[in-house]
C-alpha cells in the first residue's frame, strides 16, 4: 500500500509536470510562428549553407526561385514582404539550384564548345587546303563563335542585372516587396536555359557554374558532389550512361547534402526552443506556483486529489495511445482531464470563498526557512518542465503501464494447488 501510494504520488507529479510542460509548448509554438522561427532558421541555415551571409547571391536565387518562393504565404501581396517558408522539399532545392548553377554556366559552357568546333574545323582546313567545304565549315563555326559570345555576353548581362537587384534587399522585410531580384532572375535563367538547349551540356554548365561561385566551403563542396557523380557514372556502361542520367544523380547528391545539412538545422531550431522553453518554463512555474515540494506533500496527504489525478493520467494515456497524431492528442487530451481537477496550483486558493485556506502556509510561506524550500521546490519544477511534454509523456505512459499490471501471479506455486 505505501508503495502505491508512491506511485501515485509520482504520477500525480509527472501528470502536473505535462500539463504545464504542454502549456509551454503550445506557448512556444505560438511565439515561433509569430516569428516565424522555423522560416528564419531554415533561412539561416540555407545561408550558411550557400555561403551567401548577406542574403544577396546564390541563397537569394535560391529563395527566389519557383520552386522555392512559390510555396511563400503572400507571395501576390507587394505591399507585405513573404513568410518565410518553415521547410524547403529536398527535390526543390536541388532542382532550384542545377537550374541556377546550369544557367549561369551555360554562356561559358556554349562559347568553349563552339570555340572547340572552331578549332577543330581550322586543323581540318589546314591540313587540307584545297577543300572549299572546309574553308566554309571555318567561317561557319565562327559565326556560331560569335553568336554564342553574343548571347553568353547578354546572358551575364541580365545575372549581372539579377545580382544588382537582389543587392538592394536591405531587411526580411524587404523580401517579398522588391519585385526586381526574381524578375531580373527569372530572364537570367530564361537565357541561360535556351543557351542550354541549344549547346546541350548540362553537367559542364553545372560545373561552369561552381567555378563562377567565390572560394569557399560551398564551391568546395559542390565541386566534391559533382566528382563523386562522375565516379558514379563511370561504373555505369557507357552504352547506358546519358547526360539526363548525370544529372539525375547529380540531383540525388545535392538532395543528401541538402538532408544532411537539414539535420543540423533542426538542431538549431530544438536549442532555440529548449532555449525559449527554460524561460516560459520560469514564468508558467511561478505564476502557477508549482512547486514540487509542496505538491508531494499536498498529494501525500490528500488521497482524493492523488486519486482523481490518477485516475485522469490513465484516461489521458489511453486516449493519446489510441491516437496516431500523437502531439496534438496530447495536447487536447491533457487539457482535457486537467480541466475536470481542482490541480493544487497557484498563490491563492480559489475554492476557498473568503473562508481561510488550510494550505496557505504552504502556498506563501511565513518564514525565512520556507520561502527557501518554496525557491527549491519551484526551481525543481522548472527544471523539470524544461524538459519538454514529449518526455513527461513518455515517463507517464511507462509509470501508467507499471501501475496498470499491478501485482504480478506468484509462479511458484503449483498448478494443482
Amino acid at each position: 500500500m505505501f508503495g502505491s501510494n508512491i506511485l501515485e504520488i509520482g504520477i500525480g507529479l509527472m501528470f502536473i509536470y505535462l500539463f504545464l510542460s504542454l502549456l509551454c509548448t503550445i506557448i512556444n509554438e505560438a511565439i515561433a510562428a509569430k516569428i516565424e522561427q522555423r522560416g528564419k532558421t531554415l533561412l539561416e541555415g540555407v545561408k550558411n549553407l550557400l555561403n551567401d551571409p548577406e542574403f544577396t547571391k546564390l541563397a537569394q536565387d535560391v529563395y527566389n526561385h519557383g520552386l522555392v518562393c512559390g510555396v511563400m504565404e503572400g507571395l501576390t501581396d507587394l505591399t507585405k514582404a513573404n513568410r518565410l517558408p518553415s521547410y524547403i522539399a529536398p527535390s526543390n532545392f536541388a532542382l532550384a539550384l542545377i537550374d541556377i548553377l546550369g544557367a549561369h554556366g551555360a554562356g561559358r559552357a556554349a562559347v568553349d564548345q563552339k570555340q572547340g568546333e572552331l578549332e577543330l574545323a581550322k586543323k581540318r582546313s589546314a591540313a587540307d587546303r584545297g577543300n572549299s567545304a572546309l574553308g566554309q565549315a571555318v567561317a561557319d563555326a565562327q559565326i556560331a563563335l560569335d553568336r554564342a559570345k553574343s548571347a553568353a555576353n547578354d546572358m551575364e548581362a541580365k545575372i549581372t542585372a539579377a545580382g544588382e537587384a537582389a543587392a538592394k534587399l536591405k531587411s526580411l522585410e524587404d523580401f517579398g516587396k522588391i519585385r526586381e531580384a526574381p524578375a531580373a532572375l527569372q530572364a537570367a535563367l530564361e537565357a541561360g536555359r535556351a543557351l542550354a538547349s541549344e549547346y546541350p551540356n548540362p553537367l559542364t554548365s553545372i560545373e561552369n557554374g561552381i567555378e563562377a561561385l567565390p572560394t569557399g566551403h560551398t564551391k568546395q563542396s559542390l565541386l566534391v558532389l559533382v566528382d563523386k557523380t562522375k565516379r558514379e557514372m563511370a561504373l555505369v556502361k557507357a552504352e547506358f550512361r546519358t547526360a539526363e542520367q548525370t544529372v539525375e544523380k547529380l540531383r540525388l547528391n545535392l538532395e543528401g547534402w541538402y538532408n544532411d545539412a537539414m539535420d543540423r538545422f533542426s538542431g538549431w531550431y530544438k536549442r532555440w526552443t529548449r532555449q525559449v522553453t527554460f524561460v516560459l518554463a520560469v514564468f508558467v512555474v511561478g505564476f502557477a506556483n508549482a512547486d514540487t515540494i509542496m505538491l508531494a506533500n499536498r498529494l501525500a496527504r490528500d488521497s482524493a486529489l492523488r486519486t482523481s489525478i490518477n485516475a485522469a493520467a490513465d484516461t489521458a494515456s489511453q486516449k493519446i495511445a489510441g491516437d496516431s497524431s500523437r502531439t496534438q492528442s496530447a495536447s487536447q487530451a491533457l487539457l482535457d482531464e486537467s480541466e475536470k481537477l481542482n490541480l493544487p496550483l497557484g498563490w491563492v486558493n480559489p475554492l476557498a470563498n473568503g473562508q481561510k485556506d488550510p494550505f496557505a502556509y504552504e502556498r506563501v510561506p511565513a518564514t525565512p526557512v520556507g520561502w527557501l524550500l518554496k525557491c527549491f521546490g519551484l526551481l525543481i519544477t522548472i527544471l523539470a518542465v524544461s524538459l519538454g511534454a514529449p518526455f513527461w509523456f513518455d515517463t507517464l505512459s511507462k509509470f501508467m503501464n507499471v501501475r496498470a499490471a499491478g501485482k504480478l501471479p506468484d509462479t511458484g506455486q503449483s498448478a494443482s494447488s
